[in-house]
């Protein structure tokens, strides 16, 4: 029989009570009354019982009286606590794995602090078990915070599925959205597609009535040059020239001798006009008839014109049509040019694209003529407007059977109508020059004058200046300016200093062609002056091109050959700084004649770059077609010769470029390098000024400027 082990607190009057754990103490807890039924009751906040100094540490001070009810002994799988409030037992919440079992009616009950009758052996209350028990109170704790947030995850996993199909669904739908904005562009590119080749189509085929008229016959002869169909500068001049050929009427040619020299050439002579229709083919005589009757005239817009004949006078610097044009086509000016091939390069302007095809007329002085088939060459900058300036291309050589070269006409007509009678004669010019002897010398080379220009002391000061830098001669074209400055141009050239140009071009300005046609005013100037001058400026009225490095242009010019080579240079760039004229004037200039050079000190310091504002000094005869800013072609072998501005650079007096005093507020610096001339143009100026105001009409305003000298 085992000996039984005395419980030492049996003898206590009452068993030690033990506090529960921090827990919810919003939910309900467990009692259990004497018939052994456990009850919900809601429980309390809990509070420490009385004598016990904290109230979560186990109280083991006895108290004098025993409990009015009996406190519950803890079975071993169940916590037990005592309710502080009723002193009646109760259970907290039993784990969630190993429910204890509950009473029942044929167990016996016993006293919590009593032996277990079923348990012989039965250890009393130790400290170990009671650490047991606190780790049993934690595993339930954490037991139900981990079935607390099992629920939580659960409940967001549903939401985190339906974001999931949502965004699955929304990623679907912007896959089939792009698969459709894929296939609607491919559509809109088929259509593009159809409609070009539609209008190619019908352009080639429709429109054009040349292809069925007097360029295009049902079967094309090889007598017609095929690089008559080319467009404008694709080809340069030597290949244009080189390939070009005489047109059909070629076979009615006469081998003569040449007026200078034993070489034979080929010339037409005595061919009227109708043994020269005679020759054509039955499409091509229709189509001329058909051109003889139409009014062109009254389709381009003219009321009248001037025919000519063999014994007509030729012009220069005249604008005259072509004849029997489908569009605006007028000739200006014709020079012998032979440094690419030998042709007759005419300036002129017409349509900028699909342009009318022309023949040449050469007129001889013994009255003979040829007529060969010329070349258009649209000039590049033209600001994609409808209309252009060009050079015509009309060959001097003939390449089949060999090389043949033509003598150069005195004078040229351009014809639509190989047939027909001509509009226009012009002059050739630079057929007998020295080209050996050009001088070193300086030119200016300036865009039309419109819109009743009448800025007097500008144009002074602009030819005064210019000759104190080193200009010798300039070239103006007039298309309106006011009696002030007709007068003042009329002196200088007097004097040999201007040559001034009409210009009366009817296309209209800046709707159909760039400021009346500029681009072929600066060609026509660049090849009027080739081998007179050898060092041609571009510049404006209220342009200079000014040395810093040096004093004037021919000293700039021979340090610049110092530091490149001359004989691949064919233009010299400067780059452009705006002296804004919304500045104030500079306080020296109060007592002097209101000269701009002189009163406008401040300029931008930014420059531009070149080719941007930029202007030049074109070097004869290396430039080919020239620009507003810079050489659209040169000779083989030759190019642009950038100026540092620490060199030189272009002095520009303008009001602020895109309108507005906004540009005063760009950076400035003050300088005043052109008081280097200030003498020297303050009595150019003022003596000119006295020796036109008997003569000249000048304001009241202008007459009392030489009073300052």
């Amino acid at each position: 029989m085992s000996r039984r082990v005395n419980d030492p607190l049996e003898d206590l009057p009452f068993a030690p009570v033990f506090h529960p754990p921090p827990q919810d103490w919003t939910k309900p807890g467990r009692s259990v009354s004497e018939e052994g039924i456990t009850h919900l009751r809601p429980r309390h906040s809990p509070s420490p019982p009385t004598g016990s100094p904290h109230g979560h540490h186990h109280s083991r001070r006895p108290s004098p009286d025993p409990p009015p009810h009996p406190v519950c002994r803890e079975p071993s799988t169940v916590k037990v606590y005592v309710d502080l409030d009723s002193g009646s037992c109760y259970k907290p919440p039993r784990p969630p794995k190993a429910d204890p079992p509950r009473p029942t009616s044929e167990s016996p009950r016993v006293p919590p602090w009593q032996p277990s009758p079923f348990v012989e052996n039965e250890e009393p209350p130790t400290a170990a078990r009671m650490r047991i028990k606190g780790d049993r109170e934690k595993m339930t704790m954490r037991s139900e915070a981990l079935r607390y947030w099992r629920s939580i995850h659960n409940k967001y996993s549903l939401l985190n599925g339906f974001n999931k199909q949502r965004r699955s669904a929304l990623i679907k739908k912007h896959r089939q959205r792009m698969k459709e904005r894929n296939h609607l562009s491919i559509f809109f590119v088929l259509v593009f597609m159809l409609v070009f080749v539609t209008i190619l189509v019908a352009e080639v085929f429709f429109i054009d009535e040349h292809r069925t008229g007097m360029l295009f016959s049902s079967k094309r002869t090889s007598e017609f040059d095929s690089l008559g169909d080319i467009p404008d500068y694709f080809m340069d001049d030597k290949k244009l020239v080189g390939q070009l050929e005489i047109d059909t009427y070629r076979r009615q040619e006469l081998s003569v001798k040449a007026k200078t020299g034993n070489e034979e050439r080929f010339f037409r002579k005595n061919v009227d006009e109708t043994h020269l229709m005679a020759r054509v083919t039955g499409n091509l005589v229709q189509s001329v008839q058909g051109l003889a009757k139409a009014d062109w005239l009254a389709s381009l817009g003219l009321t009248h014109v001037t025919f000519f004949g063999a014994n007509s006078t030729a012009t220069d610097a005249e604008w005259h049509p072509v004849s029997h044009t489908r569009h605006k086509f007028f000739v200006y000016s014709a020079f012998y040019d032979d440094r690419k091939g030998r042709i007759i390069r005419v300036v002129g302007a017409t349509q900028t694209k699909k342009s009318d095809r022309v023949w040449c007329k050469y007129w001889y002085s013994n009255s003979s003529t040829l007529i060969v088939n010329g070349a258009i060459k649209i000039i590049r900058e033209n600001w994609n407007l409808k209309f252009s300036a060009c050079f015509i291309a009309c060959p001097l050589t003939i390449y089949r059977n060999g090389k043949q070269p033509i003598p150069p006409p005195e004078s040229v007509s351009l014809m639509a109508d190989p047939g027909g009678n001509a509009t226009n004669k012009l002059r050739v010019l630079n057929l007998d020059v020295a080209k050996e002897e050009v001088r070193d010398t300086f030119a200016v080379c300036v865009k039309p004058l419109h819109f009743d220009y009448n800025n007097v002391n500008q144009m002074i000061e602009f030819i005064e200046l210019n000759r104190i830098l080193g200009v010798e001669h300039f070239t103006l074209y007039n298309h309106t300016v006011g009696p002030g400055v007709d007068c003042v141009l009329r002196h200088y050239v007097a004097e040999g200093v201007v040559t001034i140009l009409p210009w009366k071009l009817d296309i209209k300005s800046q709707k159909e062609i760039r400021t009346e046609g500029l681009f072929a005013a600066l060609n026509d100037c660049l090849y009027r002056l080739m081998y007179r001058h050898r060092y041609v400026l571009m510049i404006d009225l209220d342009e200079y091109i000014v040395p810093h490095a040096n004093l004037t242009l021919p000293h700039l010019l021979h340090y610049l050959h110092t530091k490149a080579d001359a004989n691949k240079v064919g233009a010299v760039s400067f780059q452009n700084s705006f002296f804004y004229l919304q500045w104030p004037d500079d306080p020296n200039s109060a007592s002097l004649p209101p000269l701009v050079t002189l009163r406008k000190t401040r300029r931008r310091q930014r420059f531009h770059p070149h080719k941007q504002r930029s202007k030049y000094i074109a070097v004869t005869p290396n430039v080919v077609e020239a620009g507003n800013h810079f050489v659209w072609e040169f000779l083989a072998g030759r190019g642009t010769l950038n100026v540092p501005n620490e060199v030189a650079f272009l002095h520009h007096y303008r009001v602020c470029e895109f309108g507005g005093d906004d540009c005063v507020r760009n950076p400035r610096i003050t300088d005043t390098s052109m008081y280097r001339y200030k003498d020297q143009l303050i009595s150019a100026f003022t003596s000119t000024l006295r020796r036109l105001s008997s003569t000249c009409p000048f304001d009241a305003k202008e007459k009392a400027l030489w009073t300052l000298g």
